[in-house]
């Protein structure tokens, strides 16, 4: 069986990928959020790999954040727990903005 998840991409992805919202299917025994941003990191190339991940694929960029449904994760949080997934989840990623 496999988890099938919708992705939503912002424009700060769409260098590295070029479709901005597609879907995917992931393995039943894999579908956690981790594990999606590490395909997600392999498809994306090295600009993939530096939008999600620092050292390696071990630590989620702390700026990153993570819209599970109506659930909102910072990369730092994601970095103490993984999250996983269900069939039909809608996965948005994005970037913290800040300014003044």
């Amino acid at each position: 069986m496999a988890v099938r998840v919708e992705i939503d991409l912002s424009p700060a992805f769409h260098k590295a990928f070029p479709s901005r919202s597609f879907t995917l299917e992931i393995p039943d025994e894999k579908a956690s959020l981790r594990n999606l941003l590490r395909h997600l990191a392999s498809k994306g190339g090295s600009e993939g790999e530096r939008l999600l991940f620092g050292k390696g694929k071990e630590e989620i960029l702390p700026g990153l954040m993570v819209m599970v449904n109506d659930r909102t994760l910072t990369g730092v949080e994601l970095n103490g727990k993984d999250v996983l997934l269900r069939d039909g989840d809608r996965i948005s990623l994005l970037y913290f903005v800040s300014g003044g």
